[in-house]
């Protein structure tokens, strides 16, 4: 089997399926499901399922909805396409109700299947796609985040921003595109452009070439395993303010590199976990008392807000199913996550290319001694990088 239950810990992908009915039926659970590299090859995020798992856990011990539990499914794509299919197939054989957070890098081979069925995916943080009508994102996506790294650094006085990317099968193009919209839309220039291999594991040449190019900062598109020696190259020199999506930088990073990281920006769709507003401090310390091990970061996040959505749209719902909840989501409106995000699914976003992203608003988080806080108390828009982005 793709999928298992969560019960107490992070299920990871086995063999088998679930059998106890539809999500129609009236005496069985309402089955979500939650999808994404949970313990894969290249990167795993096992954060993916745990904030989803706290709100079902949360919803259920209230009574569930309408006196209906919830189960959770998890599907591990192992970050594989034919896999990813194959979560999308169980979903709709196992008529779950929704797929809630995640992140998938094949959700290209995901989100049509569900489509199709009827069944909305919501809080995906998708990189890829902003116009399939099953779709909810809640803030967080690829194009806001990177868009968000270039807004940022020009907002912070950069004039000359080196645009850092990886080599990531044709997908570094999309990103520098992104990034490179931000400097733009924030008056700031490129001062270049600069791909480095996936496999890459000393970025001195790098920055090297950046500084000889003019940058006075560096907004990042690398992977996490690189961002560590992205940060080492530039601080041996004279200093560069850097930026990273906050999933190129996760919090495990951050607390690694401690001190070394001080002062690197990441936008990121939630409140960091160093916030004491809205439910941050219960969801942190619900997760650390019952997932210790499992980083904390904008997935855990997402899934949390993705179910409590669900929960407000179902509410009142006679049958509980894909087609149904999807009509019920279109209907939702000024839904307080309690996570930073108010949503508006009832109406379309206003860029053309990005119907179905609703908040185009990234929070800006700042490094400071081993963990992520706020750099500022107000959102940034996106907006007019994403504008930009879709006039080409």
């Amino acid at each position: 089997m793709l999928a298992v239950t969560i019960a107490g810990a992070v299920g990871v992908a086995g063999c088998g399926s679930s059998s106890d009915g539809s999500s129609s039926s009236s005496a069985a659970p309402i089955k979500l499901m939650t999808i994404g590299p949970v313990s894969a090859p290249q990167f795993s995020l096992p954060s993916i399922p745990v904030g989803a798992q706290i709100a079902v856990d949360e919803i259920n011990a209230a009574g569930g909805i309408d006196g209906r539990k919830l189960k959770l499914v998890t599907c591990n794509d192992q970050n594989n396409p034919n896999t990813a299919a194959q979560c999308a197939r169980q979903a709709i054989s196992e008529k779950v109700a929704a797929v809630v957070g995640g992140l998938s890098s094949f959700d290209l081979q995901i989100v049509p299947l569900l489509e199709k069925s009827g069944i909305p995916w919501v809080g995906l943080t998708t990189p890829d796609d902003y116009t399939s009508s099953n779709l909810f994102l809640l803030g967080g996506e690829g194009a806001p985040t990177f868009t968000g790294i270039g807004l940022t650094l020009a907002q912070q006085g950069c004039e000359q921003i080196a645009v850092v990317v990886t080599t990531a099968g044709g997908a570094e193009k999309i990103g520098a595109q992104q990034i490179s919209a931000g400097v733009r839309a924030g008056g700031a220039n490129v001062a270049g452009t600069f791909t480095v291999p996936a496999s890459a594991v000393d970025l001195a040449s790098t920055v090297a070439a950046a500084r000889s190019a003019g940058a006075d900062c560096i907004g990042s598109g690398t992977s996490p395993a690189q961002s560590g020696p992205l940060i080492a190259a530039v601080n041996a020199g004279a200093k560069l303010k850097l930026a990273f999506a906050s999933g190129g930088l996760p919090d495990v990073v951050v607390k690694q590199l401690g001190k070394a990281a001080n002062g690197v920006l990441a936008p990121a769709g939630y409140l960091p976990f160093t916030s004491t507003e809205g439910v941050v401090p219960q969801l942190k310390q619900k997760i650390q008392a019952k997932y210790p091990k499992v980083p904390l970061d904008q997935f855990a996040e997402t899934g949390y807000a993705s179910v409590k959505a669900v929960e407000q749209a179902a509410d009142g719902l006679k049958e509980v199913t894909g087609p149904s909840l999807k009509n019920e989501l279109a209907k939702l409106t000024a839904f307080d996550t309690g996570l930073g995000p108010v949503a508006d699914f009832s109406t379309p976003g206003s860029v053309p290319g990005f119907p179905r992203l609703f908040n185009p608003k990234v929070f800006v988080w700042v490094a400071k001694d081993g963990e992520y806080n706020l750099a500022q108390s107000q959102p940034i828009d996106t907006t007019p990088a994403l504008k930009l982005l879709s006039a080409k």
